[in-house]
């Protein structure tokens, strides 16, 4: 699914279809109320990504290792049904970091979060122990969306006057080590050029499989990093043919 934002940095995910009821929005409705695209949109429609092609890969193979070919299923009708049998995994994973991120979200603005499962609050805990050990004392904004005059915008995990912060679950063993991509940084670089520059860039991989292990990531380059994004931002402009720029 696309996300767009209005000039106001506003989200605009969803629109009120015909018939009265909620849809995604799209670039049709984008062109229509000069909506700009998110980074997330404008990257994944513009460059492949490795980590997620794997990702997919891995949850399609997870899918034919557990289930046999049933005696009366065609080949065909197998494969559909270890195609959503995969996206379903991806998704529920999908809603898990969704999750994590709500919590942590209510960590930050209250000092609390909405849950008793142990698992959940040791991943808590041990987030915020590790923001604050590589951070320090920062004044945290959560979820900040935005927009930028050169045509794209964003929501921001968590902000400061000095950082960046960009969370992401995985499934990760203690002692394991993240892969690195660039679009992970990329997407840092992009935000922090839309709020004004100047901030450091991190990543936090937080494991959901081995509660309060949690690894963090400052990239370097952000000239680099921000240039990778404005080549993929012209890219998607022109393969869109929608150019949704305005005068700052």
């Amino acid at each position: 699914m696309s996300h767009w934002y209005d000039r106001d940095g506003s989200p605009r995910y969803e629109v009120t279809s015909k018939s009265g009821s909620l849809r995604d929005a799209n670039l049709r409705d984008a062109r229509k109320h000069g909506w700009v695209p998110s980074v997330s949109t404008v990257w994944k429609d513009t460059v492949a990504s490795a980590g997620l092609n794997r990702y997919y890969q891995e949850q399609l193979f997870d899918a034919i290792v557990s289930h046999n070919q049933q005696w009366e299923e065609d080949d065909e009708s197998y494969k559909r049904r270890m195609f959503a049998i995969s996206r379903e995994a991806a998704l529920k994973s999908a809603e898990r970091g969704t999750y994590i991120h709500g919590l942590l979200e209510q960590q930050m603005l209250t000092g609390s979060c909405n849950t008793e499962d142990p698992n959940e609050q040791e991943i808590v805990r041990a987030t915020m122990d590790k923001l604050n050990e590589i951070c320090g004392d920062q004044d945290w904004k959560v979820e900040h969306s935005f927009a930028h005059h050169i045509g794209y915008g964003g929501k921001i995990d968590a902000h400061s006057d000095q950082w960046v912060v960009d969370f992401k679950t995985k499934e990760m063993v203690e002692g394991a080590k993240p892969d690195l991509y660039d679009a992970y940084g990329v997407q840092l670089a992009a935000y922090n050029h839309g709020i004004g520059g100047g901030r450091k860039l991190l990543n936090v991989f937080i494991s959901v499989s081995s509660p309060g292990y949690v690894v963090t990531h400052e990239w370097e380059e952000r000239e680099r990093l921000f240039s990778m994004f404005e080549a993929a931002l012209k890219l998607w402009q022109l393969t869109k043919r929608y150019d949704p720029t305005w005068q700052a």
